[in-house]
């Protein structure tokens, strides 16, 4: 005799539920932020990640998963949690793929960024080098840093936002004259916050004066002190930037941004023409210490550093770097406590 549909489906759905582990963890009310993010440009590997914050006043998890438009970049997408736990003086780095973690200072584990990990292996990104190691002497001629309520307004992920434009440019001068001009633009899409985001900002301000006291040893903390490292936080939104501000001329500027950023924008633009005989020397320059399969390398590396010449050409037409950070929600929910640990069937890989 047949079995009936029925039965089938709920013979799957009882042994789905037997496979799948019940979190019994108790729930706990937390500040939660969802957001999406891309990076693109000449400097980088281009990708989209998707971010869930989890806060309360001594914890916060960060959960990123990140995907690589280039099919053979695949292999680097990932899944991994960046946890924070004040109440026990602690740090994790937790890679959901394989099942591992490491257990580091409250400042953090100290690992080689995707960035880093490719800095010089994708093919389509630019190797940068700076003047110290090009060996070119250049002068600051212009350092402009400017923001600017643009007017415009529309409708992001729900939230009615307007927009501010935030503008630094510099410009260094070689010995001929010739100069790198620089460009680096914020643009913010920021709403008026209400009671919710206000809450949200209450926990994330109350985390972030535990941090700046606790974890003394955060590069962070140690290079802008505690008051200068709220500012950045703000500046990013996490905390209220009105509370929290840059001193001097650059953060009388800045606190002209009002509201909560719902979208940012970051891009590096560069126009370069300075210290190009030395540039031209770096790219030639072949190091017969790493053997004809070095030498190899640096070669097509040489061919591709000349296609990206044509690409600054029409330098104002693709960023160095493009960095858009999107929130798609924010609110006070509550989530099961698991989310600040790690879990129990996971493998320590390092201990710092």
């Amino acid at each position: 005799m047949k079995t009936p549909l029925y039965t089938a489906i709920a013979v799957a759905a009882l042994t789905a539920c037997q496979t799948q582990s019940v979190d019994t963890t108790p729930k706990v009310t937390v500040a939660q932020v969802n957001a999406e993010y891309s990076i693109n440009g000449t400097l980088v590997p281009d990708f989209n990640g998707t971010q869930v914050v989890y806060t309360q006043a001594d914890k916060r998890s960060i959960r990123d998963t990140i995907k690589f438009k280039n099919f053979l970049m695949k292999w680097a997408n990932s899944e991994e949690a960046d946890i924070a736990r004040i109440d026990l003086n602690k740090a994790y780095k937790v890679n959901y793929k394989k099942k591992e973690y490491s257990e580091c200072a409250l400042s953090g584990c100290q690992e080689q960024s995707i960035l880093d990990q490719f800095e010089q292996s994708e093919e389509e990104t630019e190797d940068y080098q700076d003047y110290e190691e090009l060996g070119c002497q250049v002068e600051l001629v212009t350092n402009d840093f400017d923001v600017t309520k643009t007017g415009k307004q529309r409708k992001i992920n729900g939230f009615d936002v307007s927009n501010y434009q935030v503008m630094w440019k510099t410009e260094y001068q070689d010995s001929t004259g010739a100069k790198d001009i620089n460009l680096i633009s914020f643009d913010f899409w920021t709403t008026n916050p209400d009671a919710n985001i206000h809450e949200v900002w209450s926990v994330h301000g109350q985390f972030q004066d535990a941090i700046a006291q606790k974890a003394a040893n955060d590069p962070l903390v140690r290079i802008l002190g505690p008051k200068g490292y709220k500012a950045l936080a703000a500046f990013t939104g996490d905390t209220n930037n009105q509370e929290n501000q840059f001193g001097g001329i650059v953060g009388k500027k800045l606190a002209q941004v009002e509201g909560y950023p719902i979208s940012i924008k970051l891009e590096w633009l560069r126009d370069s023409k300075a210290c190009q005989a030395e540039k031209q020397a770096y790219q030639e320059t072949l190091n017969l210490d790493e053997g004809i399969e070095g030498v190899g390398k640096q070669l097509l590396g040489n061919l591709a550093k000349k296609g990206t010449d044509k690409l600054l050409e029409s330098w104002q037409s693709k960023p160095l770097v493009r960095y858009v950070y999107e929130i798609k929600s924010v609110a006070m929910t509550n989530v099961h406590e698991s989310n600040f640990s790690v879990p129990s069937d996971y493998d320590l890989v390092d201990r710092q």
